[in-house]
């Protein structure tokens, strides 16, 4: 008889702790480091919702329309939560915790200041641009249940939640248990006050912990609770606090807590009672610690909660001035010697990995507290990567450095203009990123090697756009690939031969430019796609049968690739190009322009139909200098200065280009 009473009572217990929500709604919103994003949904129901009956619209930043979505998204098709469950979205490469969870996979979620939407799909869909999908302002009349965030414009860093600063960015947001409905005042939710201008934890329905944290609970969310909920809201759990750390503050707050109900708290089996949040406890360099705060109402324990954190030892050694010197200066490979100024040693033994490059000498900083390291005997044209780590029983220090090979330059040897040309450019990656996916190629039209050592390349408008280059041996009748990565793992899958910086292949109208000590080898100046090719994922490639620095000025020898490499972007690095020219191509107007290089007056333009022609000349830099409608047969350039010039030639809709040289 008395096991009945219990029942009785415990199923009266569930009845007032556990009511229904009214709808679905958002129950954990995270945007942790790198893609660890992910948000919640719960079913209080009381019966299982099907999910095509719902959608999450959202906004990227600044909305295009202020208070319209831009991207109508949709749950997994046949999607159903069971009542008292949750379904979980998270990023595709989120941490496998995460994704453990995961129901769904989106790789587009927010970065703190996107929001998005809980919404019935009960809208009428308009599909203006009749492609089948639901696109911005296509679906209108849709009842909006519960947001996160808002579409009423860009918040900045994100929007302020529970009385932080920038709440929804580098966060966990988790609903309070006592919520017990959507809510499409996002003002309201968050529990803003127009008066004050300030959100409050009080007013909030979000609890506010750290970044990374809340993957513990993410899974099992239990909505219109009257029962008691503790939470420690700082510091997250699996923290690591930086050395140095000497005190933390432990935060906690209660939901439904009894007027009589107290707090004690337990650091690593040290008891305290009657504390108030927040505790301050004392720490030290490298320590673990365990932390339970229990809400206690008399001398039962209602409700608790649990962090872990650590202080990490910190890391003293701190780097200074960089200094790379050639050992000496030839035409051929040199060695160079890397100078690192640093403080900090003596506080732990250190470790130097220069991945095998150089010599490690100069000061030892596990045992000199200032001084220089030294690396030396680095062969030129090398550059590389130092990391510096410490022991980790009392350093944290483990990072790196990279150094960069200096040009050590002897008598630079020019060839003749033409006798290297370009013949590829990838100027707009697809699979990575243009930062380590751009590169160009050269030929070496003749039969004998040609070291670039000492070369340029440069920017044909942009100045400050030049690399020196420190070594590069182009064999005889082929190729060599410079790019902006000489990783493979990283640039797409390209083997390059020679790394540079400084410069960059425009995606619009751009040049680029290989110098001699003031002397134009080659040049290429593209166009947007008005004459040249413009793909993207895809090189421009020179066409096969136009191997000479005259043919490669017209775009209409160029085209894009066609052949696959690495990552899956189109071109053919360091070897024989896909495009040839068809025989239509071969078919259009051409003329002949003399003498070139020319010390007189006068150019003379020869066309194969003898009908005029327009032509405008342009300086090295893209400035239109002289430009002369229906000429017959030469042109005067007594106003040139010495130098390069691009000759543009029309007639009936048709143009080509050649390359000028004034002397």
């Amino acid at each position: 008889m008395k096991q009945i009473y219990f029942t009785v009572a415990m199923f009266f217990v569930a009845a007032i702790s556990f009511a229904q929500t009214s709808e679905l709604l958002i129950s954990k919103y995270g945007e942790g480091t790198s893609n660890n994003k992910f948000f919640e949904i719960y079913n209080g129901t009381g019966a299982p919702v099907n999910l095509d009956g719902y959608a999450w619209p959202s906004v990227s930043n600044d909305p295009t329309v202020v208070g319209e979505y831009e991207f109508w998204n949709t749950f997994n098709p046949g999607a159903v939560i069971a009542d008292g469950d949750v379904y979980v979205v998270a990023h595709g490469s989120a941490d496998a915790t995460i994704l453990a969870q995961a129901d769904q996979t989106f790789n587009f979620l927010s970065n703190g200041d996107d929001g998005f939407a809980l919404v019935l799909n009960n809208g009428t869909f308009n599909d203006l641009d009749m492609d089948g999908e639901v696109d911005a302002g296509e679906m209108t009349g849709f009842t909006i249940l519960d947001f996160l965030g808002d579409f009423n414009g860009d918040p900045g860093t994100g929007w302020d939640v529970a009385g932080v600063v920038n709440g929804t960015a580098n966060n966990t947001l988790t609903r309070k248990s006592s919520v017990c409905g959507p809510n499409n005042d996002w003002d309201a939710s968050r529990g803003y006050d127009a008066t004050t201008m300030m959100t409050t934890a009080a007013a909030s329905e979000w609890i506010v912990t750290g970044s990374n944290s809340g993957w513990n609970t993410l899974g099992s969310f239990v909505g219109c609770s009257t029962a008691a909920v503790l939470n420690i809201t700082s510091p997250a759990d699996g923290t690591v606090l930086a050395g140095g750390t000497t005190s933390v503050d432990i935060t906690f707050s209660a939901q439904n807590a009894p007027a009589t109900a107290t707090y004690d708290i337990n650091v690593d089996g040290t008891l305290t009672t009657g504390v108030t949040s927040p505790f301050t406890m004392t720490v030290q360099d490298g320590g673990s610690y365990m932390v339970t705060v229990n809400l206690v109402d008399g001398a039962t324990t209602i409700a608790t909660d649990v962090t872990n954190f650590s202080v990490a030892f910190p890391c003293d050694l701190q780097i200074g001035t960089i200094t790379e010197t050639c050992q000496t200066n030839t035409a051929g490979v040199d060695l160079y010697d890397v100078t690192i100024d640093y403080t900090g040693g003596g506080t732990s033994t250190y470790t130097i990995d220069t991945a095998g490059n150089g010599v490690v000498a100069g000061d030892n900083p596990s045992t000199v507290a200032a001084g220089q390291i030294m690396i030396t005997g680095v062969t030129e044209g090398t550059n590389f990567t130092i990391t510096f780590s410490g022991d980790p029983t009392n350093s944290s220090c483990s990072f790196t450095r990279s150094i960069t090979s200096p040009a050590c330059i002897g008598n630079v040897v020019c060839a003749n203009p033409g006798d290297i040309i370009i013949t590829e450019i990838m100027q707009n990656p697809a699979a990575v990123g243009d930062n380590v996916g751009e590169y160009f190629e050269v030929y070496n039209t003749t039969s004998a090697p040609i070291n670039m050592q000492g070369w340029e390349i440069k920017d044909d408008l942009t100045a400050s756009e030049t690399h020196v280059i420190s070594g590069l041996i182009v064999p005889a009748n082929g190729y060599a690939v410079l790019g902006l990565s000489s990783d493979s793992t990283i640039n797409g899958g390209i083997a390059v031969d020679y790394e540079y910086n400084g410069v960059s292949l425009g995606n619009v109208t751009d040049g680029i430019m290989i110098d001699c000590t003031g002397t134009v080898i080659d040049i290429v100046i593209y166009d947007d796609g008005v004459t040249f090719p413009d793909g993207t994922g895809a090189s421009m490639e020179l066409a096969v049968s136009k191997y000479n620095s005259t043919d490669n000025d017209l775009g209409v020898n160029w085209g894009l690739a066609t052949s696959t490499y690495g990552a899956g972007d189109l071109g053919t690095p360091g070897a024989v190009n896909d495009f040839t020219l068809s025989n239509e191509q071969f078919t259009k107007n051409s003329f002949k322009l003399f003498p070139n290089p020319v010390s007189g007056n006068e150019i003379t333009i020869s066309v194969e139909n003898g009908n005029p022609v327009d032509v405008i000349i342009y300086s090295a830099l893209g400035q239109q200098v002289i430009s002369q409608k229906a000429v017959t047969n030469s042109i005067n350039v007594s106003s040139l200065n010495a130098g390069l010039y691009i000759v543009k030639v029309s007639q009936n809709g048709n143009s080509q280009t050649r390359k000028l040289v004034v002397q």
